[in-house]
């Protein structure tokens, strides 16, 4: 299992869920200025210093429930407020199409992905928005794939498809897209457009040709697996508080646990950003101590 899991499965769902962001802001017509505001609280929180630096750490891949509570976390930091029905849809949304994105690659490895998806949430950003807090993302990224070796990159991706094995949820803009069958598998490589299937990490949504998406989206209908309404009324809405709290349940070696907070200041400016990584050990694949299995213990006196 690979140690540096997390941030890949982090950073990745969190752009999906910019895109899903954006594209029911414009779907409901909300204003160019709350549209910004909320891209912008959105993203600054999600690839802010202080939480790459925690998601970094050489540690066991986090599990579903923390992942997707340190998501919603995310995105409650923003004026935009989500029931529990679009938290799910939410969800689902951002594990299928991650999901499919590994199930499809070929000749594209999870850097080439994760590199894609925060180039393309940076088109989405308002002019003002600081692009350095991407750019040092992407540093962190570049900066481990120099180091990673063959078997590093084959960790990386069984632990990363083991970790979205367990979704199988049909999703609406995957099947108009013909990217998955009705019986929730996803189609071969060679059956999809190439110009999609080169770009895995772009926005999905510009190829969804949906003439009204709005109108299933307020039927609420259970199976369509999409957004119905991400936001409650934003007129009145503001913040309030200037700091940032996020709950970082952290596990080491899957048997203690701690409870952190992680304090961020909405005003922090980043102008100037220097790249930290906090390294546990100078093995890449940080593998622990464990005890052998009865297994190991066997094959070692046949070898001995």
């Amino acid at each position: 299992m690979s140690h540096f899991a997390t941030p890949f499965i982090v950073v990745n769902l969190g752009c999906e869920m910019v895109y899903v962001i954006d594209q029911r802001l414009k779907a409901q017509n909300i204003g160019p200025d709350k549209s910004e505001r909320v891209l912008t609280d959105v993203l600054t929180v999600l690839l802010h210093p202080k939480l790459l630096d925690e998601l970094f750490i050489p540690q066991p891949v986090a599990t579903h429930v923390v992942i997707r509570q340190l998501l919603q976390d995310v995105s409650a930091t923003s004026i935009m407020k989500l029931d529990d029905y679009s938290m799910k849809k939410l969800w689902d949304l951002m594990t299928m199409i991650v999901k499919w994105q590994l199930s499809v690659a070929t000749n594209q490895n999870i850097f080439d992905i994760t590199m894609r998806h925060l180039k393309n949430v940076a088109t989405l950003m308002p002019q003002y928005f600081p692009k350095c807090i991407i750019d040092q993302a992407m540093k962190r990224f570049q900066s481990l794939a120099q180091r990673f070796t063959d078997d590093d990159y084959k960790c990386i991706v069984n632990t990363l498809i083991l970790w979205f094995s367990e979704y199988h949820t049909k999703i609406s803009v995957l099947l108009r897209l013909g990217l998955q069958r009705k019986d929730g598998t996803f189609n071969l490589p060679s059956t999809i457009n190439p110009k999609i299937l080169q770009n895995l990490g772009e926005n999905i949504y510009i190829y969804d040709i949906k003439k009204n998406p709005i109108d299933e989206y307020e039927s609420r209908c259970t199976d369509t697996n999409e957004i119905s309404c991400l936001l409650a009324s934003m007129e009145n809405a503001k913040h309030k508080q200037n700091i940032v709290k996020i709950q970082l349940p952290v596990e080491f070696g899957g048997r203690q646990s701690r409870q952190r907070t992680l304090e961020i200041s909405r005003d922090t400016q980043f102008e100037s950003i220097v790249t930290s990584r906090k390294v546990m050990t100078t093995d890449l694949t940080f593998n622990p101590n464990l005890p052998s299995t009865p297994q190991e213990d066997l094959l070692q006196m046949l070898e001995e």
